[in-house]
C-alpha cells in the first residue's frame, strides 16, 4: 500500500466521549498519539435539542476532567471562570446548568483540539488492511471517498436511533427522531401544524412543551404506551449505577443477570421525566382543559400500528396496547422521542455497531451473539496465528448492554470512562514503544 499516515489511535466521532477522551490523553502527554474525525463540520452538542429551559439532569461538576483531575484545564468551573460567569452561575443557584451553558462549555474544551480533529468527514466503513510493517492496521472509509489509517480505534459515535416498525418506511420531511428535532421543525416554517410526539421520555416531554410555545402549532397529540409520563427515579441510591464501582459489579454478570438489572433500574433513565417538566406540562394540561381547549391531547396505553403517507399528512393507526381497539389519527408531524438501540439479542437491538460491520467476522461474541466487550471498554479482535499482538477497537459510549446505564450517553461517567480507555491505550502504547526500540526501527 502507499505511504500513509498510521494514526496510534484513531477516534471515530469527536462528541463528549471522545471529547473527554482527548483530554485524558493529554493529561498523559499522549495529545499527539489521538487524531479524530467527526462528521459535523464543527463540534456540537445536542444541538436538535438545545431547548428553552431544557437542563443537563448532570451535577455539572462530574464533568470532563474533575472527577479525574481537580486542576485540569479543562473543567466547568474553568470554563465559567473563563467566561466571566462564575459568579453568575454561583448565584443562580441552579440544580442543574442550562443545557445551552453545557454546549458552550463542550464547545469551549474542544476549540483547544482542533488541530487533532478532522471535521465534516462521515465514517462509512472499517476494515483491516496491511501495513508497510507487514501488521495489520484499521482503515475508516470516509463519505467523500478519504480514508484513515490507525492502530487502535476509538468508537464514539454514538448508539443508533431508535425507530419503531411502523415508521421504518416513513422516515422523512414530516417523520424524524428526535435527534433531528430543532431544524426539522424549523424547517416547516409557520405554517399551521397538527403534531404527534411518540414516546414518554424526558426529550419527549421537553419537545412537547417546545411545541405548545410555537404559535403555530394548532395540537399536540402525546402518544405513549404507559399510563402517561413518570417520575425519573432520583434517589442517590437508585443513581450510583453512574459511579464505577457500580461498572465493576455489573460488567462480570451473565447476560440473563445484566438485563433484569437493567429492567428493574430503567425508571433511573427511560421512560421517566423529572419533575419540574412534569409539573410545566400538567400545569399547561389543566389550563387547556378550564379553556375547554384539545390544544393537547393525551393518548395513554397507546402504540402506532401503522404509518403511512397520505398526502401531505400522515395517517396513524393508534392501539390500544391493553383493549386492542383502534382508532385513526391524522397528523401533518410525528416526532419520535423514542430513544436509542441497545446492543443485544432481544427484539430491537442490534448485535454491534453498524460501523464494525465490515470487521464483524473478527470479533468475538458471546453466547447471544454479541460482541465480548472487556472492562476497559475493548473489544480484542480474534487475530490470525501469526499476528504478533491483538488488535483492539475501543467502544466509548457505546457499552449500556455489557457496562450498565452510566453508558447510557450519561455525561456523569464521561471523565470515569475515558480514564478506563486511556489507561488501556497507554499499556499498549508504551509496549509498541517498546517493541519499536528492541527492533531497533524507534525513531
Amino acid at each position: 500500500m502507499t505511504s500513509q499516515t498510521i494514526h496510534p489511535v484513531l477516534g471515530v466521532g469527536f462528541g463528549p466521549a471522545n471529547l473527554s477522551l482527548a483530554v485524558a490523553l493529554e493529561e498523559r502527554d499522549r495529545a499527539g498519539t489521538a487524531h479524530f474525525i467527526e462528521r459535523s463540520t464543527d463540534f456540537q452538542w445536542q444541538r436538535e435539542q438545545l431547548l428553552s429551559g431544557a437542563d443537563i439532569q448532570n451535577n455539572p461538576f462530574r464533568d470532563l476532567a474533575m472527577p479525574r483531575n481537580p486542576a485540569s484545564p479543562y473543567t466547568f468551573v474553568k470554563y465559567l471562570a473563563s467566561q466571566g460567569s462564575l459568579t453568575d452561575y454561583l448565584h443562580l443557584n441552579a440544580k442543574f446548568p442550562l443545557r445551552r451553558e453545557y454546549a458552550g462549555y463542550l464547545t469551549w474544551v474542544a476549540d483547544a483540539f482542533r488541530k487533532q480533529v478532522d471535521y465534516g468527514r462521515s465514517a462509512v466503513g472499517l476494515s483491516l488492511v496491511q501495513g508497510e510493517d507487514g501488521g495489520e492496521v484499521f482503515r475508516v472509509e470516509t463519505d467523500d471517498g478519504g480514508e484513515y489509517l490507525g492502530r487502535t480505534v476509538s468508537v464514539g459515535t454514538g448508539r443508533s436511533p431508535r425507530v419503531p416498525p411502523a415508521f421504518q418506511r416513513s422516515l422523512g420531511p414530516r417523520v424524524f427522531h428526535s435527534t433531528r428535532y430543532l431544524s426539522s421543525i424549523e424547517r416547516l416554517g409557520d405554517r399551521p401544524l397538527r403534531v404527534v410526539v411518540v414516546g414518554a421520555s424526558q426529550s419527549a416531554i421537553e419537545i412537547i412543551l417546545d411545541l405548545l410555545a410555537r404559535p403555530q402549532v394548532q395540537q399536540v397529540v402525546s402518544v405513549h404506551r404507559t399510563i402517561g409520563f413518570r417520575l425519573k427515579d432520583t434517589s442517590p441510591y437508585s443513581r450510583r449505577v453512574f459511579l464505577p464501582e457500580f461498572v465493576d459489579y455489573f460488567h462480570p454478570l451473565s447476560n440473563a443477570k445484566k438485563r433484569r438489572l437493567r429492567d428493574d433500574l430503567r425508571s433511573v433513565n427511560y421512560a421517566a421525566c423529572d419533575q419540574d417538566v412534569i409539573d410545566r406540562l400538567a400545569g399547561a394540561q389543566r389550563e387547556f382543559e378550564l379553556t375547554g381547549s384539545e390544544r393537547l391531547l393525551m393518548k395513554p396505553f397507546s402504540e402506532v400500528a401503522v404509518s403511512r403517507s397520505e398526502g401531505q399528512r400522515q395517517r396513524l393507526v393508534l392501539r390500544d396496547v391493553n383493549h386492542l381497539t383502534e382508532e385513526t389519527l391524522d397528523a401533518d408531524v410525528v416526532v419520535l422521542a423514542t430513544g436509542f438501540r441497545d446492543f443485544g439479542s432481544e427484539q430491537g437491538d442490534e448485535p454491534y455497531h453498524p460501523l464494525l460491520e465490515g470487521i464483524a467476522h473478527r470479533l468475538p461474541l458471546d453466547e447471544d451473539g454479541v460482541p465480548v466487550v472487556a472492562r476497559d471498554y475493548s473489544i480484542e479482535l480474534k487475530s490470525p496465528a501469526d499476528s504478533p499482538q491483538p488488535l483492539r477497537v475501543y467502544l466509548n459510549g457505546l457499552c449500556e448492554a455489557s457496562h450498565g446505564m452510566g453508558d447510557a450517553g450519561a455525561l456523569a461517567m464521561l471523565s470515569v470512562r475515558a480514564t478506563d480507555i486511556a489507561d488501556s491505550l497507554q499499556r499498549d502504547l508504551l509496549r509498541d514503544h517498546e517493541e519499536l526500540v528492541a527492533s531497533g526501527t524507534s525513531p
